[in-house]
């Protein structure tokens, strides 16, 4: 996706039928985007069955795959960080399961305490990129990366409401999908202008930060999705492990979207300077 990115058009504030059109007959970048729903509806159903705050950073840590084909396919020279980041990553998606030792809590949202959160969430979302229109091309991609990881990461809490809700209240139902929809494609587009205007390596570690961090906290605050327990009390060394799997997950992580990015961005640039050799003059 990165790729192909590289060589379509600008995504502006107004977007033309031309920009979409270049983006949706692009095969390349349409695949990309099959894929990504095909792993969606499996996201879905695992959210029907784990809380958010747990499910999130399983699916993030798969980034270790990306990381691997980039070393791999992009003959990418591994580095001591890179087995460190993966090593986090694996360890702590094992650390999670671990923590399940008591099993799965029941899903009991504090609508009043996710709303306020929803709230404030999607205001920064909208306000970093409005606010930093006239700052320097680095502040801007930060911006862009901070909202498009705001919005991914409270669409996925919306995903995790759609599915608790599935079959009893569809009223709530349509509206948080609608909203989960929306969310979702408002990250997906931002995300695609942030690889645009900015190094991937500056725009991935922030998008992919707040897309953990956003799950987890809300999930674990105001979806009730509480930490392991015993007998009504908190098991500490449960909860000890998932809090360490949980930042191990998110540092391996950041350091992983970062590492595969600039492997995509170096392959961009060499095609491009090959391209520039082969030009007659």
């Amino acid at each position: 996706m990165k790729i192909c990115v590289e060589v379509l058009p600008k995504i502006e504030m107004k977007l033309s039928w031309d920009v979409v059109k270049a983006f949706i007959t692009n095969r390349p970048w349409l695949s990309a985007q099959i894929e990504n729903i095909a792993g969606f509806v499996l996201y879905a159903v695992a959210l029907s069955i784990a809380p958010v705050s747990i499910v999130e950073p399983i699916t993030a840590a798969g980034i270790a795959l990306l990381v691997y084909l980039a070393i791999r396919q992009l003959g990418e020279k591994v580095r001591p960080r890179d087995y460190v980041a993966i090593g986090m990553a694996i360890l702590g998606v094992i650390l999670i399961s671990l923590s399940l030792g008591r099993g799965v809590p029941e899903a009991t949202p504090n609508y009043h305490l996710f709303w306020v959160f929803a709230v404030v969430i999607l205001g920064v979302a909208v306000a970093a990129p409005l606010l930093t229109g006239g700052k320097s091309t680095n502040v801007r991609v930060v911006a862009l990366g901070l909202s498009g990881g705001l919005l991914d990461g409270i669409a996925s809490v919306y995903t995790r409401l759609v599915m608790i809700n599935w079959g009893h209240d569809w009223k709530s139902v349509s509206m948080f999908l609608i909203v989960c929809l929306l969310a979702y494609i408002a990250a997906f587009i931002i995300l695609q202008a942030g690889l645009q205007r900015g190094k991937a390596i500056v725009v991935a570690p922030v998008y992919n930060g707040f897309m953990e961090l956003v799950p987890i906290v809300v999930g674990i605050v105001a979806l009730n999705e509480s930490l392991p327990k015993v007998n009504g009390k908190t098991d500490i060394f449960l909860t000890a492990i998932r809090i360490l799997a949980f930042a191990l997950i998110l540092v391996g992580t950041v350091m992983l979207a970062s590492r595969a990015e600039q492997a995509g961005e170096e392959q961009v640039d060499r095609a491009g300077a090959a391209a520039t050799v082969e030009e007659p003059t």
